[in-house]
């Protein structure tokens, strides 16, 4: 039990890191190794080289994710939501950095914890924050309010957050700045050591969209701006793929080759392709906003569901389950399996999307499937993960 004098902790015992704790409200933590702690006013910040966190005493717990992401879009037109709910709000800048914003309960108190810092080091920040509410001398509630969305909710209908996200969505999409017909990649490696080109590959739709791009010349061959494209694809350092599938059948691909310091990266489905080579502090942004996952669907924590491997594709019969959200997505018809695989990568990406629903980690188990689900922050982070912290060693 801990004993409040002249607003700092008493504790039944001696304890040697006094010098490495902090207060906020009723809430006393240890700062975390590498962080250094400055008090102010109701709150502390935590710094650490690139990044900072503010832990702050606040009344109410929760807040208008709409209002805090339009704070951010104010000043960065390309800012992209990533997860807007009552209790948290994340939003990646087009600086390559992310703003996040969590509520908590210390016992009586409602905390505040808004960190900055650059988006390779988002997951290692939230890991702090986690750390510092499971403190030992604290008692945080790890409740949700989010509700189970209903079934009929697609596309993010309804929600007040949903508008702002679509629109940041659609600004951070247009990162990629070539855009033409599926197969426009294939073309230019097709063409690439070729100085006359076939006139019908020349005048067909692919060929005149690569022309049109000014990719390729009047004979087809590639021009200085379609070779500096394909550059990075030549003995690149990686490639990863990230590929979603509705009914197992490929419907979008994502592809990046990664070459000193930038990537070719390279969209198609739909029918369309899209590619442009860009930073490659600038791959989380586009990556996340190819996904498209709605940051408003969140029923994280709530009770994962089991259901035999061979109904989950067709789903035509009667829900094989009892738990509520599974019955809601049952009828969702295009659900999308992610995957994404890299040649020198530790950490993959593997989801299940159901629009309207939700995002949902699986596990297979013989001739079953577990799904959990998780939320629009959490896939993020190992989507980040992905891209920019784990790679193997391979010398």
């Amino acid at each position: 039990m801990i004993m409040m004098i002249r607003g700092e902790p008493t504790l039944p015992w001696p304890d040697v890191r006094w010098d490495r704790l902090a207060i906020v409200g009723n809430l006393v933590f240890e700062v975390p190794d590498d962080w250094t702690a400055i008090a102010g006013p109701g709150a502390v910040e935590l710094a650490r080289a690139g990044s900072t966190m503010t832990l702050r005493h606040v009344h109410a717990r929760g807040a208008d994710p709409a209002v805090g992401f339009a704070a951010v879009a104010a000043d960065d037109h390309e800012a992209l939501l990533i997860e807007g709910a009552p209790e948290r709000l994340a939003v990646l800048r087009s600086t390559g950095t992310i703003f996040d914003v969590r509520y908590g309960s210390v016992g009586s108190t409602a905390v505040r914890i808004a960190s900055r810092g650059p988006i390779d080091e988002w997951p290692l920040a939230v890991q702090v924050i986690d750390d510092v509410l499971r403190s030992r001398w604290s008692t945080a509630s790890v409740e949700r309010s989010a509700a189970i969305p209903p079934a009929d909710r697609v596309g993010g209908a309804g929600s007040t957050s949903g508008s702002a996200a679509s629109e940041g969505r659609d600004r951070a999409a247009a990162l990629l700045t070539v855009r033409g017909p599926d197969g426009l990649f294939e073309h230019l490696v097709q063409v690439e050591d070729r100085g006359v080109v076939p006139g019908r590959v020349r005048r067909s739709e692919v060929g005149t969209a690569a022309r049109a791009a000014g990719l390729t010349g009047r004979f087809g061959a590639l021009t200085s701006a379609g070779a500096a494209l394909l550059r990075p694809a030549h003995g690149p350092e990686d490639l990863l793929v990230v590929e979603s599938r509705t009914r197992d059948v490929v419907t979008r691909r994502w592809r990046a080759w990664l070459s000193k310091g930038s990537a070719l990266v390279v969209e198609d489905g739909d029918g369309h392709s899209a590619m442009d080579v860009i930073p490659h502090g600038l791959l989380s942004r586009e990556l996340l906003a190819w996904f498209g996952v709605d940051p408003s669907w969140v029923i994280e924590d709530q009770e994962p569901a089991t259901v035999p491997l061979a109904a989950l594709d067709d789903r035509d019969g009667p829900c094989p389950s009892e738990v509520s959200w599974m019955q809601a997505a049952w009828p969702v018809r295009d659900w999308h399996t992610v995957r994404g695989w890299g040649e020198r990568r530790q950490f993959a990406v593997l989801s299940i999307v159901v629009p309207g629903i939700g995002v949902f980690d699986r596990e297979i188990d013989g001739d079953t499937v577990t799904m959990r689900p998780s939320s629009p922050a959490a896939f993020a982070r190992d989507v980040v993960r992905f891209l920019t912290v784990e790679r193997r060693d391979l010398a």
